[in-house]
Parts: C-alpha cells; structure tokens; sequence
C-alpha cells in the first residue's frame, strides 16, 4: 500500500502480510476522513477520530483563521500568539442568548451555555481552563469574566450609573479618578455595568501584576492558581464574587532563571518611580533614587530583579497607572496602596542584603556598606527594628528546658533565611490583597471574615447559583525543575483525570447503558497510577517527601534514595511512572502524562 503524506507529494510505503495484520504484530495506519469532514467545528463528528485525524483538522480550521473547535463539551484553543479580532462587543452580544452550535465556535458559547445551563438545570457551572504554559489560559479566562459581567447586563437593576454614593454593595471607591477610569472602562465593554461586575473586572489587572511574570515561555505567566466564583442571584444577575488562590510560586521572588522575570508589579514600580509618578521624594523614601542626584534606580540595581527587564512593547510605568486605578476600584485607598509601595520596596533592598562569612566557625555576617545599608532600608520601610533583623538574620536559638542557646549559622544558612523572610512577606501581601478583593466583592459585611474558608462557604450558600471559572497553570517542564513545578503537574495529572473522566469514561458508560450499535470502545490512557505515584498512601511521592522534611537530617540526595528504593526497581503500576536519571543522585524523574519530567 502506498500512500502520500500531508498532500506534499511525499510517499509513504506500507507492507503487511494478512497473517501479521491479523496477530497485529503490524497496524494498518489509521484512516482518514471524507474531505466534506475537513474543517469540521465538532471533532467528535469526524468518522474516524484517531490523533492523526485531530491534528489535520486542527490545521485545516486554523488555516482558515479558526482557533477555536468543539470536542464534545470541550473548547480546543489554539494560541495564535497574535490579537485577533474575536472579542469585541458585537461579537460578544452575537453569542448572548444563543445555544452552542448556531455559531462558530468560542469562547463566548461555552460561556453561554454555562449559564443557560445554570438558570435551564438550576444547577451550579464550572470553566476550566487548562493546557500547557503559554497556551492563552490567562487571556482565555479574562474573556470569560468579561462575558459574564456584560452579555446579560441589560437585565439589571442595580447599576453604578444610579448609585450615588458610587458603591453598590459597600464596594467604596475612594479614589474619583480612578472611578472614572474604571467607568470608562466599563463603556468599552458595552455600556454601564454593575458595580460588582466592574470590581470583578479590575481584579484582572491586580492579580496580573502581583501574581504574573515573564518566562521563557510566556510574557504574562500566571504564578499561581485562581478559581473565581462569579455569584448569582435569583433573578440571574451578578451579586457578588469570590476568589480563591492556589500555589503561588514563592521562589520566583528570590531566583529566576535566565531572561525570565520577577513578578511585574516590582518593575512597574521601578519604572514609575523613573517616570516621576511617585515623586521625587516618594522615590528618595523608598530608596529607589540615588541620594547623590536623584536619579531613580533600574531593575538592574536590585539582585531580585536582575535577571531581566522590560519586555517589548509593554510599558511598565503604564501598567503601574492601571494597577493602581484598579487597585481603587476595589477599594484599596492612596494611602494603603503607599504602604503596598513600601513593602515591595523593601523586598527590593531585603534582596541587596550581602551577607558574608570568612568561615563556619565565625559565622555569617552582613557584609559593609552595601549589605548594611539594604538592611537599614529594608527594616525601615519594614517598620522593624534593624538590629535584632540584623541578629537573626545570621543567627538561630535553640530553646531547651533551661536554657536557650544562640548559635552562628553559615553564610549558605543566612541567605536562606534572608530569602525565606522575603517569600514569607510577599506571600502574605498577596493573601492580604486576595481578602482585601473579597471583601470588595463579597461586600464590607463580609469583608471582615471573608479570609475564613467557612464564612466564604456560608455566603456562597446565600448565593443563588453560581458559575466558576478556574484558571490554573499549565503543564510545565524546565531545565530546572522545583517543588512547585511538581506541585503544578501533580495538578495537572488531576484536571487531566477530569477530562478523561468527562469525555472518555462518562461519555462511554452512557453509550454502553443505550446499547448503541457500531460502536467501537475508544482506549485512552489512563493516568491514574501515574497520581496514585504522587499521593498514594503510605508511600507515595509526598508521603515519602512529609516523612523526609519531618528528620533532622534530611537532604534531597537521601529523599531521592528512598524513592529509588521504593519505585525504582519496577515497572508495574505506579512504579511504571517513575523513573531514575542516568545521572545526579539528588533526582527522579515522573513520567506525567504530557511529559517526563
């Protein structure tokens, strides 16, 4: 059999005997479809629905400038890496009220169809957006969230146009600018929104400077997991939101890989005080200026920011503008966001703080002038006293019964402990600015417990319905890969055991329960021994991991070593996803479903 590949003119020769095509020791290559197929919107309309099949109409349809095709309940995205005029007001009006399929597909249908699915089937939705780093998940689901606050605004009462006080729901906003900026915003998306909805949307640009970097992937990476609750009420309008955030990548804050940066929001503050927006003695306070003639300091002054600087054509003293406007559009003030200023500032000169130490046995110790000067203006703007931040930054106490016992510790110990008080402090600033949102969005009645999990459950049971929008990292893999690459990928296997379960296992049990004739079980891979590697109990990966970080003693060599001896001499079940590099004793590899790693 002779075939030609890809319509090139290429020949691909294929020889079989029937005795070897009927012990399948050779399989024939698999068919392909009527060219009145090619293009098609739904991939599970294709007669034969192998791989091959699935990628030569995803080009077919991406040449014809169609990014987006249906596989069942599934939206199949294609990053164009390029704007593309899909978006727009029309566009998103075209979709509101109209069921899934009388159009091409989108974005805006899946966003329809869960909320016709809510108010038909009176049952709570969910969007996951998933896929690989860099495939457009971020833009994806602020599409979404745009979808949702203006397809159906025209059907609510409430609205900011009528608010006199301007703070529907106790949203507040104490900056009038950046309201009007806000409003403005709202035009663009089609009209007056609700004061709800319009927090809703300034969430993005905050949440994107606080918790995006660049990568070498992706300019605008998310370094953390959100799932948004978008709340309902009985009348199906927008009453309130909540957020919910996941593993944000600490570590980014101290380290960064080449040509990668750190989160954004230190460059645009960088840059702002550059372009004169914090003033020349607001840029002197934090220390971002040069005391001889008040230059103001780059990204290359500051070890946490080193790596990298600007990305093209993206203005960082802009975005810093938009921040801020959105920062008081959910009712963070002038002067509470100069004491968000002052506490990224710090991080700044915390991570200056040279520390160094002629030997173990003398010590570590903050290194001159340099280092004492970061210190000084870190505790500073920290409002903490610089010397005992001086002590324990090079020294630990050990507590026994009768006495405690202050000890040196070496220079590799005190950089740990330096970067680790700087990963705790952002960590916390985050969280502060997540419940700072819920609050807005919750309303001020809620703003007070909205960081407890429990009040947060009991408002959303006040909540009529609701429809989630999870927005999580994708699948990633780097010459370097830390804990929370593997905490991102063990997610990752999850999100792909739920697609598995939703277009594989479910759809196929229904299929069976009909009786359906001329129906061919689909085989699929399943990765559930690859999660039960990961979370098994008692001797999974992070049963193993919590046993090892609990012995004083503990190192990543010997935790390897335990996970060698445990899987490494096998193949079967879990222990078939597991794999030992050829070199490096302090490694593993997991083998995940889109990757080794």
């Amino acid at each position: 059999m002779v075939f030609e590949r890809d319509g090139g003119g290429q020949e691909y020769q294929f020889e079989a005997t029937a005795d070897e095509l009927a012990k399948r020791t050779k399989t024939l290559p698999p068919l392909c479809n009527p060219p009145v197929l090619e293009g098609i919107d739904d991939l599970t309309s294709l007669s034969h629905l192998n791989e091959p099949a699935v990628l030569h109409n995803l080009q077919v349809r991406y040449a014809m400038h169609n990014i987006y095709t249906y596989s069942g309940i599934v939206l199949v995205a294609l990053n164009p890496f390029a704007h593309v005029p899909l978006y727009s007001q029309d566009t998103l009006e075209a979709y509101a009220g109209r069921m899934r399929g009388e159009l091409e597909p989108h974005l805006f249908a899946i966003s329809e169809d869960a909320f016709q699915g809510m108010v038909r089937d009176k049952r709570n939705q969910t969007i996951i957006v998933s896929g690989e780093s860099g495939a457009g998940k971020t833009m994806s689901a602020k599409h979404i969230m745009r979808y949702f606050a203006s397809a159906h605004e025209g059907s609510n009462s409430t609205k900011s146009g009528n608010d006199p006080d301007g703070c529907t729901g106790g949203g507040g906003n104490p900056n009038p600018q950046a309201a009007k900026s806000s409003s403005a915003a709202a035009s663009a998306v089609g009209g007056i929104i609700s004061r709800v909805e319009e927090m809703i949307l300034a969430t993005n640009p905050v949440l994107e400077s606080f918790g995006n970097a660049k990568t070498t992937r992706n300019d605008n990476s998310s370094r953390f997991g959100k799932f948004l609750e978008i709340r309902f009420s009985e009348r199906h309008t927008i009453e309130a939101a909540f957020i919910r955030t996941y593993l944000l990548e600490r570590s980014r804050l101290v380290y960064q890989p080449a040509s990668e940066r750190n989160y954004h929001v230190f460059y645009q503050l960088l840059q702002a005080a550059g372009a004169g927006d914090l003033g020349e003695a607001g840029a002197r306070r934090l220390g971002l200026a040069h005391e001889e003639d008040g230059s103001a300091l780059t990204w290359r002054d500051f070890a946490f920011t080193a790596q990298c600087g600007a990305i093209p054509g993206v203005d960082d003293a802009v975005e810093f503008r938009t921040t801020g406007e959105a920062l008081a559009t959910i009712g963070v003030g002038r002067a509470q966001q100069a004491q968000i200023h002052a506490v990224l500032a710090a991080l700044l000169h915390v991570g200056n703080i040279a520390i160094g130490g002629a030997s173990e046995r003398i010590g570590a110790a903050v290194d001159a002038p340099g280092g004492e000067a970061a210190l000084a203006r870190a505790a500073a703007l920290l409002q903490i006293d610089a010397a005992l931040f001086r002590k324990w930054l090079t020294k630990r106490q050990i507590v026994t019964r009768s006495e405690k016992i202050v000890s040196n510790m070496t220079r590799a110990q005190a950089l740990v402990v330096r970067d680790s008080v700087a990963k705790f402090v952002y960590a916390h600033l985050f969280d502060w600015i997540v419940r700072t949102i819920n609050g807005s969005l919750l309303g001020r009645a809620a703003a007070i417990s909205s960081s407890d999990e429990t009040a947060a459950e009991r408002n959303a049971a006040a909540a009529a319905s609701f429809i989630g929008v999870l927005d999580i990292y994708g699948f990633e893999h780097f010459e370097h890969n830390s804990f929370e690459q593997f905490c991102i990928n063990y997610a990752n296997e999850k999100l792909q055991q739920n697609f598995n379960r939703h277009v594989f296992k479910l759809e196929q049990e229904e299929y069976h329960r009909e009786q359906l004739k001329d129906w061919t079980f689909v085989d699929f891979q399943d990765n559930q021994p690859c999660i039960d590697l990961i979370e098994g109990k008692p001797l999974g990966i992070l049963s193993l991991l919590d046993e090892e970080s609990r012995l004083q003693q503990g190192s990543d060599a010997t935790f390897a070593e335990k996970l060698i001896k445990q899987f490494g001499s096998s193949s079967a079940g879990s222990a078939g996803f597991f794999g030992r590099p050829r070199f490096g004793a302090d490694r593993f590899t997991v083998r995940h479903y889109a990757h080794s790693v």
